[in-house]
Formats: C-alpha cells, structure tokens, sequence
C-alpha cells in the first residue's frame, strides 16, 4: 500500500452499553482537553463524538505516549477501541488510528529514534499485545521502504534481497505475536500484507482473507488489503476487482447498505492512472448508490466531499451541485483524484450548459 493511500484513507457507531465508558471515552485526548477546556466540577459528557478530528487526535496520541514513556496508554487506547467497536463518523473503525499511526512511523529509510523509544516499550511491557503488533507494522513498513513503489523487475537485486528478509521478520513477528494478537484485526491487516507481497498461492491467501473478515467482518483495510492483488500490477484484472467488489457489498450490507462499492472503488481509485468509471468494472449508479449510504451512516463532511468529488468526476451535475451546496464552505473536493478540485468542480456544477 502506497504512502499516498494510507494518508488519504486519513476518512451509526458501535459503542459500549456502558455509559460510563462512553463517558470517559477519549480520557487519552490530551489535543481536545487542551483545545477545549472543561471548567472544574464540570461533569464529563454522556456522549462522546468521535469525528475525523479525533480519529488523527488518535493517531498521533497512540505514538507520542510512547515517546513521552506513558506505556499503558497505548495498549489501553487499543483494547478500549477494539472491545467498543467504536467508529467515527466518516465510518473508520477507532483502532484503524492505531493502525495508521505506527505505520507512518516506520515509512522513512531511518527509524533510528523510533525504535529506541519503541525498545524501552517493550523492556517495561514485554507482555504488551499491542507492542508485539507494532513490530510487525514496523518490519512490512520497512519491507517496502527497502522496496519502493516499483515493479520488482525495475528495483535492485539489494533492494529485493532487503524487502524479502524485511517480509521474513515480519513473519516472525506475527508469530511472536500469537494467539493474542490474532484478536486485533492489525494483525491479519499486516498478515495479508505479507502474504500478498511474498507471492503466497492464491487459496492460502485467500483462506487468510476470509479468516480476517469472519472476526473483522466490516474493517476496511482487510479489504483494501486483499483487493489490491487482484489488480493488473499484481497480475490481476479489473473483472476480479469487480467480483471481490460484489462479494464484499454482499457480505457488509447488513450494517453499511452498499457503502463498500464506493469505498472499494475509491481505493482503486487511487492505485489507478485513468478514468475508472472508463478504465475498470466500475460504474456511477452503483457507486453513487454506495455513497448515498455511506453519507446515510456516516454524515461526515469528509464523506460528503468524497462523494462530490467523484460525482464530479461523473460527471452529474445535478448531484454535484447538491452536495456542493450543502458543503458550503466546508467542502474540501479532490480526494483520490487528481486534477478535480473544490474550485474546478465548483465552476462544473453552476455553470449553465
């Protein structure tokens, strides 16, 4: 998975029947206490939103805990979110900012000063699940650091000889972190990772996939994960990317409708130089049913921008001047798309014909 897709996928929630839980939900967020101070005696808030905002406020506070030494906020912060199931509302699951926020820390050819932060963790909690899941965040991360983005046939004997063994120790590493980290849908996200990288048999591979979704029927990264070997770069086709799109909308829609056939389409959007609703299997009816979902359980204005961005790139006026309208001054257009911006697709939607 590129850099570029991972930074862009930073886009009714399943909390806990405990309201006190609720309550006290995001204790870790040092970033909102400090924006949006709470008056002494002031009684903490029944409900707590947890928005694209707080899905970063996440991601950068799951890794400064460990730099600043405050090693029992991250494993708390992961076990917290993946018992609450709890999402935002542009749909992300909260543990995906865990996933998203290690990622990055090891996306960088020197890693130096992160892992002599990350060694002290596991010298004061060598038991800590989440630590043995972040070494093998660390060792796939590394792996395609070594790597690159290009075709293996263009990238140095060195570079492959490092992506391979970097692939080994993150095997290693999955296995170090047994059973217990197979209860966190992070492992099975790296485990498909290196799977899919090492060129493992396509039933094995998939066999891995469906026992990653059997536990994490709805988390998005599975998916993206898997679907990205059935593209043409991998020796795939678009009508395969088209039947795994239609298996996963099959397999979601009791909780997201169609949802998954926008963001699936979106995220071969990003891995795809072209016009997808020309170049692959998909199609704007489909999609815009999607995102009509999408925007139905998860009304964030990052979703909506989402799905004006590529009602622009549609083509449907009448939808992008909706949502355009609605925005206001909160749209934010271009995601996954480039050359479409707020303003370009502005100018498309009220201009007369």
């Amino acid at each position: 998975m590129s850099r570029t897709i991972r930074r862009a996928l930073l886009a009714a929630a399943l909390v806990s029947t405990t309201l006190g839980f609720v309550a006290h939900a995001q204790w870790w967020n040092k970033d909102e206490q400090r924006l949006n101070p709470r008056p002494p005696g002031t009684p903490a808030p029944t409900e707590v939103v947890y928005s694209f905002r707080t899905f970063h406020q996440a991601r950068m506070a799951v890794t400064t805990a460990v730099f600043n030494e405050e090693y029992d906020t991250p494993d708390r912060m992961h076990d917290e979110f993946l018992q609450s199931g709890q999402r935002t509302t542009h749909g992300l699951f909260m543990v995906e900012a865990i996933q998203y926020g290690w990622d990055l820390q090891f996306d960088s050819p020197d890693t130096t000063h992160v892992m002599r932060s990350v060694d002290k963790w596991s010298r004061a909690k060598p038991d800590s699940r989440l630590r043995k899941l972040v070494e093998a965040i660390r060792w796939q991360r590394q792996a395609w650091v070594a790597r690159g983005g290009s075709y293996a046939s263009s990238v140095p004997g060195e570079g492959m000889m490092l992506f391979r063994e970097r692939l080994a120790l993150a095997t290693k590493a999955l296995e170090a972190a047994e059973p217990a980290g197979k209860e966190s849908p992070l492992w099975y996200w790296v485990a498909l990772i290196v799977a899919g990288s090492s060129g493992q048999p396509t039933a094995q591979f998939d066999g891995l996939f469906e026992e990653a979704v059997g536990r994490f029927p709805h988390y998005h990264t599975l998916y993206y994960t898997r679907m990205n070997y059935l593209l043409p770069q991998w020796g795939g086709n678009f009508d395969a990317v088209d039947e795994f799109v239609a298996k996963s909308v099959e397999r979601t829609r009791s909780v997201d409708g169609e949802a998954f056939y926008a963001w699936l389409y979106v995220d071969v959007a990003r891995k795809f130089d072209g016009d997808i609703f020309t170049g692959t299997r998909a199609t704007w009816p489909k999609m815009k049913k999607g995102f009509e979902d999408m925007v139905a359980r998860y009304p964030d204005n990052w979703n909506k921008s989402l799905f004006a961005t590529f009602a622009c790139r549609a083509r449907d006026k009448e939808t992008t001047a909706r949502l355009l309208t609605e925005l206001g001054a909160l749209a934010h257009l271009g995601q996954a798309s480039p050359g479409y911006t707020t303003d370009s697709c502005r100018r498309f939607a009220f201009t007369p014909a």
